[in-house]
């Protein structure tokens, strides 16, 4: 575990303050007509800390995210389904805990071992299951065997294009912030799930219409962000 410096405090003290102001605004907690109530990019500063300072920053951070979804549930609701959701502390906490070190493990995994085949399979797999599992619900499809095949091309399609985005230099950083966004989404949705605050036919929607979109972001802007902060830190010797 490489040793943290006062610069590294510095940003995640940043990137923490960045979670709290955000979290009352329409930018962090973004509306959307879901039981959820809100899609969120909270997450992301939580992931770029973890790749920048390690798990233990980044749970740190991910802790404060939780911090400010408990607070909102309790003094500014989306709706009465997300306040029931957030001011359950396991599910207000524990989903965004983890997501820091989850992210941050899957970077240093790929980064030395560069499994994108899995991912990607993963990846196809899940958008498989899930475009299947959200046609049934709104009737499009008849549930059964030919219903969940006609959504093979949909999987291969991801885990294509998944293959391609992590084939360059990035390949790392992506693979961690889609590990930290789906961290993110499946512990919230799994834990509401299992409360039965949630059937799991909505938590799927939710994790296609909400889970999905946020992971392409988390992607994307988490890998600028590294590539900024990360050549900054390595001009002056602060970083791996």
């Amino acid at each position: 575990m490489k040793k943290l410096s006062m610069r590294h405090y510095v940003l995640a003290g940043v990137l923490g303050a960045l979670i709290a102001a955000l979290g009352f605004t329409p930018i962090g907690m973004i509306p959307v007509p879901t039981p959820a109530g809100a899609a969120t990019i909270l997450h992301i500063p939580v992931i770029v800390v973890a790749l920048l300072e390690g798990p233990k920053m980044g749970g740190l951070v991910g802790f404060l995210f939780g911090a400010v979804s408990f607070w909102r549930a309790i003094v500014a609701p989306s709706n009465p389904v997300a306040q029931v959701m957030f001011t359950d502390p396991f599910t207000a906490f524990l989903p965004r805990m983890l997501i820091g070190p989850v992210a941050y493990w899957v970077f240093n995994f790929t980064r030395r071992q560069k499994p994108r085949w899995m991912v990607a399979a993963a990846c196809g797999l899940l958008t498989w299951d899930l475009s299947y599992r959200v046609a049934v619900q709104y009737e499009a499809v008849q549930p059964g065997p030919e219903g969940y095949l006609f959504f093979v091309p949909f999987g291969i399609a991801a885990g294509y294009l998944v293959m391609r985005a992590l084939s360059g230099d990035g390949a790392p950083v992506i693979a961690g912030a889609l590990a930290g966004s789906l961290t993110n989404t499946v512990g919230v949705l799994g834990l509401v799930t299992l409360r039965g605050i949630l059937p799991l036919s909505a938590s799927a929607v939710i994790a296609v219409v909400q889970g999905l979109p946020e992971a392409a972001v988390s992607c994307l802007v988490a890998l600028l962000l590294y590539r900024a902060l990360s050549g900054r830190y390595a001009e002056k010797g602060e970083i791996d």
